[in-house]
């Protein structure tokens, strides 16, 4: 019979099970199939090198066109945004710049780009441009054309492929004007000035256009055109461009108006000084006041500034979020003589009426204050934008909304670390180091950041650790951390909103709930220590000791919290707080912290507390004293001590966990206290024997115990505990430390040897005697004493056999 009909599609051959095996799905539409076709071919199609394609380039163009005057739904676009979604390394919806374009559009803009940037056009040569009397360029934009030509730009190869961009902009196709508008910074830097003109207005006519995804792409294009115009010429243009963005009805437009508002005041001196040759970044000064451009850029400036003003007043809260985010950018980018304009804007965005405009001016106001405090000149600027901005910050802790109290929690934080870092550390005596700031601020400047920093940061951190949200809480209390060990970092506030351990490959692993701040430390530290062994990270403390201990009886507060979470987070900072103190008394008082929370009920608060009890040690030691290994021997190992003989199994298994961060981490100090031993043969430790701090015995012979050793007999006195979770333990934390004692250290490569042996010698008479219990002993037990033995040397497993067969 006749086939079916395109209608029917032929019923049951076309559907799931049939002809094919493949899974259903609509039918493609011719155009569909032809952006297939054109997808595969693209290498072809684009190559510059292949004399076929170059002799088919302007009928290979003309298809192009064609197929984008018939996408008039954009239906090609769709599909390649959709592929690039779900199979693309890109998350999101996969719109990009290319995909937007399709496969048509795609194409032809790699074409275009190939031929202007290698300058072969076919008719090249043949271009002219008209220089009579009645010409519209006077003398003055002929040496503006002549500057363009002496920086690089003497390439007009774009000039034939402006029929094409006039042809698809006057398509009735939204795709084919999209790539009109695409072409735009492709073809810039290639056309002279007259047909620069005729482009501008293909981009203007562009931003008016009834569709919004024409209107969102130009407003694209004309951020990449801002970066290449090295033409004053074509400034006012770009700033009306951004006055007609502000007035658009697409929010999402007028919100994008404030970055190209700030992007073009950016590049406003390369548009007048810059060189073409040098790129954009070449520039990026505004000319001195006694410059003769200074007056040109200055009026520039003031029809930009009008732009940021009214968006801030916008009637949808998106856009007055853009310019809330962006104030920081613009201050920078429009100089000195605007930063009170500037400050203004923010100080109206701090009392806006919607939440996330405050908190996102809240989060703004530091890298405010660090643009105006380090771009004046004026000293008397320098005090001014705190004053207008620090007593909103005191409102704003009042604030109804925890979020915006979050973000000034956090805001506080970075100002606390830069007004600190900007006159040197007030609580050392070591000068200023590099990068820290202006080392060669006045002394009365210095004295003047001190006085916001304890009459008005430290207050408002102190009121937010109290307050009633945990998020609030958790917020003020990561602030205070950053603070404190932001030495580490450097000054600059863009550094401390990166983590700490953003660079290494696993850091993800750690962005848990029940994973500690200091566990994260933990495991960076012990990260570094595989990289240089000998080498110590940079501690430089920010807090004072009088800062420190205004701070205690809030954090004690904290830990007695009905929130673990609160709970938790007190304590997290306690490692942190060590690197700023000097005094004794106030390390005690720190450390009570820790202690009190040890026996928290809940696991997650215990092993934070136990691991910043033995992190503080580090602290200490990186800021150039020796107590670092004091408070190994005098308050942490004790308390090993206490938690290895506790009742609790759970305070058991909690020295363990202390046992692997001590040694992990490369805390144990190298003194070596004298013990009694029997014979120099290593063999493992009782489990009564961790309660004495010596072993004696009735023998003379006496060697020297490191705390290393101490530490080990610790673990090694649960091998025959009565609950197996806490013997399995002693196989997972042994297992753990090997790598490290394998390492070894090279100032004591004797005393690491005989560690080696004897953790061997400890879990093989553990295994031993496990497998003796009755039914065979745990078999976790065995598994992980295994797998632990496993990873030692074979001859060191097989000298500990031999201590143990004598």
């Amino acid at each position: 019979g006749p086939p079916p009909g395109p209608g029917r599609g032929g019923a049951g051959r076309g559907g799931r099970g049939g002809r094919g095996g493949k899974k259903s799905q609509p039918k493609s539409s011719p155009l569909l199939r032809i952006g297939d076709a054109l997808s595969r071919t693209r290498s072809f199609l684009v190559e510059n090198s292949s004399m076929t394609a170059t002799t088919l380039r302007w009928e290979i163009i003309d298809y192009l066109c064609v197929v984008l005057d018939l996408d008039t739904e954009q239906e090609l676009s769709e599909k390649e945004s959709a592929s690039s979604s779900t199979g693309g390394e890109s998350g999101g919806d996969g719109s990009t710049p290319t995909n937007d374009l399709g496969s048509a559009g795609s194409i032809l803009k790699l074409i275009v780009l190939n031929c202007s940037a290698s300058g072969d056009s076919p008719t090249n040569d043949e271009i002219t441009v008209p220089n009579n009397d009645d010409s519209e360029v006077s003398s003055l934009d002929q040496s503006l054309d002549q500057s363009a030509r002496s920086c690089g730009n003497n390439s007009h190869a774009g000039n034939p492929f402006l029929s094409v961009v006039h042809r698809l902009a006057a398509s009735k196709s939204t795709s084919a004007r999209v790539t009109a508008c695409s072409l735009g910074p492709v073809l810039w830097s290639h056309l002279d000035f007259p047909r620069q003109l005729q482009l501008r207005g293909v981009i203007t006519r562009a931003l008016h256009d009834v569709e919004v995804s024409v209107r969102k792409s130009t407003a694209t294009v004309l951020h990449e055109i801002a970066e290449l115009v090295f033409d004053r010429r074509a400034v006012p243009w770009l700033v009306l461009m951004c006055e007609r963005s502000m007035t658009d009805p697409e929010p999402q437009l007028r919100a994008a108006a404030m970055t190209l508002t700030w992007h073009l005041a950016d590049h406003l001196p390369n548009a007048f000084l810059g060189d073409a040759s040098k790129g954009s970044r070449s520039l990026r000064r505004l000319p001195p006041r006694n410059s003769p451009t200074f007056m040109d850029v200055y009026l520039l400036q003031c029809k930009l500034l009008p732009v940021a003003n009214n968006l801030s007043e916008d009637r949808v809260a998106s856009v007055r979020l853009s310019v809330a985010a962006q104030c920081d950018r613009l201050c920078a980018a429009l100089g000195e003589h605007w930063f009170s304009v500037i400050i203004d804007l923010l100080q109206a965005l701090l009392l806006d009426a919607d939440d996330r405009v405050r908190g996102e001016a809240v989060l703004c106001m530091p890298r405010l204050v660090e643009s105006v405090m380090l771009g004046s000149t004026s000293d008397g600027r320098n005090t001014t934008v705190l004053e207008s901005l620090l007593p909103l910050a005191l409102k704003i802790q009042k604030d109804s909304s925890p979020a915006v109290r979050s973000s000034l929690a956090t805001a506080t934080g970075e100002l606390l670390i830069f007004l600190v870092g900007l006159g040197g550390n007030p609580s050392s005596n070591e000068p200023p180091s590099p990068g820290r700031g202006n080392p060669a601020s006045p002394p009365d400047e210095n004295i003047a950041h001190k006085k916001h920093v304890d009459n008005t940061l430290i207050p408002i951190l102190q009121k937010l650790l109290q307050d009633s949200d945990p998020e609030v809480t958790t917020a003020s209390l990561r602030a205070v951390t950053n603070a404190s060990r932001s030495g580490a970092r450097g000054n600059s506030l863009s550094s401390t909103r990166i983590p700490p351990c953003s660079h290494h490959a696993n850091a993800t692993n750690f962005d848990d709930d029940l994973v500690s701040l200091s566990s994260h430390q933990s495991h960076q530290s012990h990260a570094s220590y595989e990289r240089t062994p000998v080498s110590r990270p940079v501690f430089i403390p920010v807090l004072s000791e009088e800062q420190v201990l205004r701070l205690l009886p809030t954090l004690s507060n904290l830990a007695t919290s009905t929130q673990w979470r609160v709970r938790q987070s007190a304590v997290e900072i306690v490692p942190a707080l060590m690197g700023c103190t000097h005094r004794h008394e106030t390390r005690h008082e720190i450390s009570k912290l820790c202690l009190r929370l040890m026996d928290d009920r809940v696991d997650a608060v215990r092993k934070t507390a136990a691991e910043c009890l033995c992190l503080g040690g580090s602290s200490l030691a990186r800021h150039g004293e020796d107590d670092g290994g004091e408070w190994i021997t005098k308050i942490v190992i004790p308390h090993l001590r206490t938690c290895g003989m506790s009742k609790d199994s759970k305070q058991r298994s909690l020295s363990l966990k202390m046992v692997e961060i001590i040694i992990t981490n490369g805390l144990c100090p190298t003194t070596t206290t004298t013990a009694h031993v029997s014979s120099v043969e290593v063999v493992p430790a009782s489990p009564g024997s961790c309660d004495t701090e010596s072993t004696t015995t009735t023998s003379d012979n006496t060697v020297a115990e490191t705390p290393l050793r101490t530490i080990l007999k610790v673990a090694a006195a649960h091998t025959t505990d009565d609950v197996a979770n806490v013997r399995l333990n002693v196989g997972r934390t042994l297992g753990a430390i090997l790598p490290t004692l394998l390492r070894g250290d090279q100032q004591q490569p004797r005393s690491e040897d005989d560690d080696v042996n004897f953790v061997v010698a400890t879990l093989r008479k553990q295994l031993g005697e496990e497998t003796a219990r009755t039914g065979g002993g745990d078999p976790d037990v065995i598994y992980f004493a295994r797998q632990a033995i496993s990873m030692a040397p074979p001859s060191t497993i097989r000298r500990s056999s031999s201590l143990m067969s004598n």
